[in-house]
């Protein structure tokens, strides 16, 4: 059995195929539906800038949420490439009288919203002026008092220095009390360390130089725990030992000092341990001088004979070595 093979004829729309006076739906048979518009690059250009325009706007409303979805919304629906997903999406005409009716009802509710935001920005920048201008007094303030504290602080401390240079201890530790009202920073206590090291040295020496050995010590030993590099307290200690015939400790401290570069030191560490001499053995002096180790008969024969024959040999020592 042969089956027929039947050639179908393509359909496809004919405009204008009904006559006009036969139309019943005039604008259905109107044209083409198959055939595109072309679309008028002015007006996709007004429709680009219109869209980017609105975005921006919704971009600089971000502080305000609603009116950053309605500018936005407004702008997207603006824009041609989003005209054409929303009919697409939705299967249905985005036309202008459309998109007119909905950008005027969302400018419409906008404007009351512009205006409502628009105080409350004001407000804002208002209490945050207030705000700054606020900090800003108390921070003038702060410094100011601060300015006070510090100077008065300086005024003290430069104070107490002067009376220290002129060996007025007990005024110059009236003042150093002073400015100890006046420290809060780390830096001021260090400040105020200093000035005590150099008062507590002053007195210290004024001690040494009254011979008042015993009294001065402890003050010096307490000064060299906090100076450990400090020559002129090591020769000043090493005085107060020597004079408290504590030679070997005053040796010991004149030799720090010598290490420190202290001249004074050197001349003292020679009185208190100087050179001595002491006998290590003997030997037989040659009249020519030379010296021989024989002690039998002949000893010297070449050398013009013997001159000491138990010349004694000395070794240079000193007690505290």
């Amino acid at each position: 059995m042969k089956i027929k093979k039947y050639n179908y004829l393509k359909m496809r729309y004919v405009s204008n195929l009904i006559p006009e006076k036969s139309q019943v739906l005039k604008h259905y048979f109107k044209g083409n539906a198959h055939e595109t518009k072309k679309s008028n690059p002015s007006l996709k250009m007004l429709r680009w800038i219109g869209g980017v325009f609105f975005l921006l706007i919704a971009l600089s409303c971000i502080k305000h949420l609603l009116l950053t979805i309605l500018f936005g919304f407004l702008g997207f629906m603006i824009l041609p490439s989003s005209h054409n997903w929303i009919e697409k999406k939705f299967r249905f005409i985005l036309t202008t009288k459309i998109k007119s009716v909905f950008a005027f009802i969302i400018l419409l509710f906008s404007l009351p919203l512009l205006g409502h935001y628009n105080d409350v920005d004001k407000k804002e920048a208002h209490l945050l002026k207030l705000k700054l201008e606020n900090e800003a007094r108390i921070r003038a303030e702060l410094e100011r008092k601060e300015k006070i504290r510090n100077d008065s602080l300086t005024y003290f401390i430069n104070a107490s220095s002067q009376f220290a240079d002129k060996h007025k201890i007990n005024e110059a530790s009236k003042q150093l009390k002073k400015a100890a009202l006046f420290s809060k920073l780390p830096v001021d206590k260090n400040r105020i360390a200093v000035e005590e090291n150099k008062i507590s040295t002053i007195k210290a020496f004024d001690l040494v130089k009254a011979e008042k050995y015993k009294l001065a010590l402890p003050q010096l030993d307490s000064l060299i725990l906090k100076e450990e590099n400090n020559p002129n307290l090591f020769y000043n200690r090493a005085l107060c030992y020597s004079k408290t015939a504590k030679i070997k400790e005053a040796v010991s401290d004149c030799l720090k000092a010598m290490q420190l570069g202290d001249k004074k030191a050197d001349k003292l560490y020679n009185k208190i341990n100087p050179i001595k001499k002491r006998i290590v053995g003997y030997i037989t002096r040659c009249c020519d001088g030379s010296t021989s180790g024989s002690t039998g008969r002949g000893t010297c024969s070449h050398h013009g004979g013997v001159c000491d024959w138990s010349e004694p040999i000395y070794q240079e020592y000193r007690k505290y070595e």
